[in-house]
């Protein structure tokens, strides 16, 4: 049991960050200078409902080697604390949501130097906690590494809305996980309305059912006392069958008021048990009675924690009451996400806190209580010394390809030569239930399902051509059919190297039509700092017979707009192993590099087709492009009269040579590119000397430009633009369809006709 003096401390540190949180905002919105005069928002409710949680979190359980996801709209709370700890000046304070300053939500790729885990978008962060948890898991299975001890994620009950949390939660993996910890900040309010009156019972039911540890905080000390006095059942059974809108109501009545609701039953009739042992408390103290929940009550939290730190065979998840915009005048007004205190309410509260004007920002005195309970705080979370990596990713394997294949068979064997060398001990593979489908077999015969308790193999008459043998030895993670938890999962293992000290290679295979289902999840991994390799294949239509449900079309354009990640769609095998290789050589250097799309393919492509495999070529592959059928080369090629440029990506290319080769016969001299990075070839256009303009020579300028991909036309449609030319770009712009790869190619306009009656409209012919 916690000393009351300590309580006492906690309940003066809480009370600080209140109010800092609160006056953060209200600077934020009022104070600083604001010249467009758009409100900058910052939610003081969400803020102060998790205080008492942060509080007892911060300054009593943490050990040094926790991480932990707060709730995104927890951010000031979160800020304020890690202020009176130390980690903040006080300046930094007055920069929320100001450019260059304190993000809206946590950030570890803005800020750091105190944020342990990104958190944003609802419910991704604690899933991405979970994950890290299972990462770390992985890590000591393998190498022996137990860092960070525990992943604690502070989420808000709406975010259990969201559907990729119990996608996660579902994963048979997550019920072993020891060092995973929840904390549900269960205010019952959300945006817009007030939850359903079932949720608090379904949510413990939902963990229970998914193998956790469960703890509820439903009332605090005062009101537990109380139920155990003469009457107390009865006020209990009131107050657990009011729906939430009526205790919301109940918290902003007026204390007469909320006495005659509380001893009037739902029939309408006195309730004189309730009545009773009612009539000595005083109606000044019937409003704080009746906001008595566990989530406020610092000694409920602490034994709580206490709890979960003890129980380390499963994770736990601890259910706390609080009350939205408690401690403020907007407590559980059912408007109150947004809202904003006045200046009168401002004041009253900082008189309320014992703050003095002109000293709002100021934090305990050195030789206060509460300073030297702070002092005695552990350092926070840092990670463990890099290990002696020795990660030697080669530039190429000299693996040999099949004459007619495509690039997703490329990348199976890319992988299965480099299971066989020291580099393959660091990768680990993961896949939404495609792995075999994403030619992931050859490297999970050799290398195994992970799975943190092993499993016997099922006993079989028949050889088979796939071994399945799970144990904690495996580098292959199998997850269920849920992209979110796969990118989820990708950025947890791309951040073993900054959290833990040993480098993952993490390697995710999922069907390139399904990117767009985990895109939510893909752009968060990707703005924690995760670095990572999606390959996703197959692509296009040239998936042909599966028809529009499982043929991607927008894909390309989602590789160019990504931040953080560079987009591939390379022609032929050696492309694809340059290509993985680079990218793997980045994630091994730790040099805060990109993540990799790589866009692959079924469509066999004859490798006969490919330029002489050269240290330059390799280079120009990892560019972006190359020339590889060059118009110029006839005599009679002209610049002005018969010439024109066709930039083709991925399976596009022998298309698009086969188009050059019948404009030939009709008198026009095309040179081909290999667009193997759109991306690239994008971002390299507002380059001081565009590596476009460098492909092109100067004797071509004015050539005019057909683009033709399997994918929206407009992931190369900007080539025209960049060169200043006349351009027709081609693709595939609307759904897709069943047939052969020459049906679809001929019906969406990509086939070596279409490409060449584009060619011959460009030279007005």
């Amino acid at each position: 049991m916690t000393p009351a003096a300590d309580l006492a401390l906690l309940d003066s540190i809480q009370r600080r960050v209140l109010w800092l949180a609160t006056w953060m905002i209200h600077h934020a919105n009022v104070l600083r200078p604001n010249p467009d005069g758009t409100k900058v928002g910052g939610h003081q409710a969400s803020s102060a409902s998790l205080t008492s949680v942060l509080t007892a979190l911060y300054f009593h359980a943490l050990r040094p080697g926790d991480v932990v996801a707060v709730k995104p709209h927890a951010a000031p709370a979160f800020y304020a604390i890690q202020y009176l700890l130390g980690r903040l000046p006080a300046e930094a304070l007055g920069t929320l949501r100001a450019f260059g300053g304190l993000q809206a939500y946590p950030s570890r790729r803005k800020n750091p130097e105190i944020v342990d885990l990104s958190t944003g978008s609802m419910g991704l962060g604690a899933v991405a906690a979970s994950f890290g948890a299972l990462a770390t898991r992985y890590l000591d299975d393998h190498f022996g590494v137990r860092h960070p001890a525990r992943f604690i994620a502070l989420v808000g009950d709406a975010e259990l809305d969201e559907g990729n949390v119990w996608e996660a939660l579902l994963e048979e993996a997550m019920a072993t996980l020891g060092n995973l910890l929840w904390i549900v900040d269960l205010n019952r309010q959300s945006l817009d309305r007030v939850a359903p009156d079932g949720r608090r019972h379904q949510l413990a039911q939902m963990f229970a059912a998914n193998g956790w540890h469960v703890i509820r905080l439903r009332w605090g000390g005062r009101l537990r006392a109380l139920f155990e006095s003469p009457g107390g059942s009865r006020l209990r059974q009131r107050l657990e069958v009011m729906s939430g809108a009526e205790y919301h109501a109940l918290l902003r009545c007026p204390p007469a008021a909320a006495r005659k609701l509380l001893v009037t039953s739902p029939e309408g009739m006195p309730d004189a048990a309730i009545e009773g042992l009612l009539s000595a408390v005083a109606d000044e103290e019937l409003p704080a009675l009746c906001a008595d929940v566990g989530g406020h009550d610092l000694a409920a939290i602490l034994a709580a924690l206490d709890e979960a730190e003890r129980q380390r065979d499963r994770p736990s998840v601890i259910l706390a009451d609080t009350i939205k915009g408690w401690g403020l005048p907007l407590a559980a007004d059912p408007g109150n996400h947004g809202a904003l205190l006045t200046l009168a309410q401002v004041e009253a509260l900082r008189a309320g806190c014992g703050i003095a004007p002109g000293r709002e920002w100021e934090a305990f005195p050195p030789e206060s209580r509460e300073a030297a309970l702070i002092r005695g705080r552990p350092a926070r979370f840092s990670p463990p010394p890099p290990r002696s990596e020795g990660i030697e990713v080669p530039e190429r394997l000299e693996e040999s390809y099949p004459e007619q294949a495509s690039t997703q068979e490329a990348f199976g064997r890319v992988l299965g030569a480099l299971a066989r060398r020291p580099a393959g001990d660091r990768i680990v593979t993961l896949s939404p239930d495609v792995a075999v489908t994403t030619h992931l077999a050859g490297w999970i015969n050799r290398k195994g399902v992970y799975a943190p308790t092993g499993k016997r193999e099922p006993t079989v008459e028949a050889p088979q051509a796939m071994q399945w043998k799970e144990s904690p030895a495996g580098q292959h993670v199998e997850i269920g059919i849920a992209e979110h938890n796969l990118f989820l999962a990708l950025g947890a293992f791309g951040l073993t190297g900054a959290l833990s000290g040993v480098t993952l290679l993490p390697v995710g295979t999922l069907y390139d039509p399904f990117v767009a289902r985990g895109l939510d999840a893909l752009y968060h991994a990707l703005y924690s700092g995760a670095q990572f390799i999606v390959a996703a294949t197959p692509s296009g239509v040239s998936l042909a017979p599966e028809g529009g449900a499982h043929q991607s079309v927008i894909t390309p354009g989602i590789g160019i707009a990504l931040p953080g990640i560079v987009y591939h769609e390379p022609v032929f095998a050696c492309e694809v192993e340059w290509i993985l290789l680079d990218a793997l050589r980045q994630i091994a250097a730790r040099q805060g590099g990109e993540s990799l799309y790589l866009r692959l393919s079924t469509k066999p492509v004859e490798q006969a087709l490919a330029p002489p495999a050269t240290d330059e070529q390799r280079v120009r592959v990892l560019r972006g492009g190359y020339r590889l059928v060059d118009g110029r080369a006839d005599p009679c090629w002209d610049p002005e009269a018969n010439a024109v440029h066709i930039f083709a990506a991925g399976v596009m290319v022998p298309e698009a040579v086969a188009a050059s080769q019948a404009l030939r016969e009709e008198g026009v001299y095309a040179s081909v590119f290999a667009a193997t990075s759109p991306d690239l070839l994008y971002r390299g256009a507002r380059a001081p000397r565009p590596y476009l303009e460098q492909l092109v020579s100067a004797e071509e300028e004015g050539v005019p430009v057909v683009s033709v991909l399997d994918g929206h036309s407009h992931g190369l449609a900007f080539i025209g633009a960049a060169l200043g030319v006349p351009q027709i770009p081609l693709g595939v712009d609307h759904f897709g369809q069943s047939g052969t790869r020459r049906d679809l190619y001929r019906h969406y306009g990509i086939d070596p006709p279409a490409i060449a009656r584009a060619a011959l409209t460009l030279l007005g012919r």
